[in-house]
């Protein structure tokens, strides 16, 4: 019932953002007395804490940091992590307007890019050069995202995808 509920709120969350969430919604959807949520989830900040573990977990499934850390492997990274926000436009917003330090994951993502950023760019200033990055990541991952006035996920073409892989490797090729 647990990932139940998370899979349920995941899915509220993409259709209507995640400031419209509430446990009431969440358990009317699953048909539930609002209360039996409460027995798996102590309240929203948990239940948020657990979708944002599964997405994180998952996308960190699918990325795989390798000995000799390269740019091809940061951008192949960044890429994967440019699509996590695609995948879930409606918790994007949450993530990137909250502290990730609450969120194990994340903190964990985030090590693994100063990793690679300290060992890709020496000289660089690791905490500047994330913080450049990662805002690359979701001012570019929300533009492609969301149409502004309806909240719908956007298909990509080829030609985004292309476009988003070069300003990347431009951006990387700059630092």
């Amino acid at each position: 019932m647990k990932q139940k509920i998370i899979q349920t709120a995941l899915k509220i969350c993409e259709k209507d953002g995640y400031e419209s969430f509430s446990m009431r919604k969440l358990a009317t959807k699953l048909g539930v007395d609002p209360m039996a949520v409460y027995h798996y989830f102590e309240n929203k900040d948990a239940l948020t804490l657990a979708m944002v573990e599964q997405i994180f977990n998952r996308f960190q499934g699918r990325v795989a940091v390798v000995d000799k850390p390269s740019k091809s492997t940061l951008k192949i990274i960044l890429y994967e992590y440019w699509n996590l926000f695609l995948d879930y436009p409606g918790m994007s917003l949450y993530l990137i307007k909250n502290s990730y330090n609450g969120f194990p994951s994340v903190v964990t993502f985030n090590q693994t890019l100063e990793y690679l950023i300290e060992k890709v760019f020496p000289k660089a200033d690791i905490e500047k050069t994330l913080n450049i990055i990662i805002d690359f990541i979701h001012g570019n991952a929300l533009a492609f995202s969301f149409v502004s006035y309806k909240k719908q996920k956007v298909k990509l073409s080829p030609a985004n995808q292309k476009e988003f892989e070069s300003l990347l490797v431009y951006l990387l090729d700059s630092l």
